[in-house]
């Protein structure tokens, strides 16, 4: 289960590879992060008992859900491009892919509405989330690790999205300039 460091992360990684490239950079990322972490919103609705519970990666980690906060995205933005409506559901879909690697849960419902059927890639995970007494301190010193672990894992790939991005920018930028 990783937690919103990672997913904001992974979502920011996405954006910052589909990005137009005349678009400012930070903006994209931003809007990337929060859309990463968009699924995890359904602790709300846990939270509010809103049909007894058990909501946790449900519709909300699903692709239909991914394409739906992709549209949504673009009509609040006024960006009516397809590569907006692309880069906008591919950043929430990727915190369902993450949650499909790496989930302890009982998986994903990446195929709602179609079926309510919870999927995981049951790979060992290379994250240990969990903590093994219920003091607050330990339950935060928990959380403060596998946060350093996940940016020490995630932090990495957004950075060489990042310098990958810059590269082929510059030199498309010098091959145009050549001809």
């Amino acid at each position: 289960m990783p937690l919103p460091l990672a997913h904001a992360l992974v979502g920011a990684s996405v954006a910052a590879a589909l990005r137009p490239s005349g678009q400012s950079q930070w903006k994209p990322l931003l809007v990337g992060a929060f859309l990463g972490l968009c699924p995890d919103f359904d602790y709300a609705l846990n939270w509010l008992r809103i049909s007894g519970g058990g909501w946790h990666h449900g519709f909300t980690h699903s692709i239909a859900f991914a394409f739906l906060v992709g549209l949504i995205t673009v009509v609040i933005s006024r960006e009516w491009k397809v590569r907006s409506f692309v880069l906008f559901s591919a950043a929430t879909i990727s915190h369902t892919l993450l949650d499909f690697l790496i989930t302890e849960s009982y998986g994903v419902a990446l195929w709602w509405p179609f079926t309510d059927q919870r999927y995981k890639l049951r790979l060992p995970n290379p994250i240990d989330y969990t903590w093994s007494s219920a003091s607050l301190w330990s339950i935060s010193v928990g959380v403060l690790k596998i946060t350093l672990i996940e940016f020490m894992i995630f932090a990495p790939i957004f950075l060489i999205v990042l310098m990958v991005r810059k590269l082929v920018a510059e030199r498309w930028v010098t091959s145009n300039n050549d001809v």
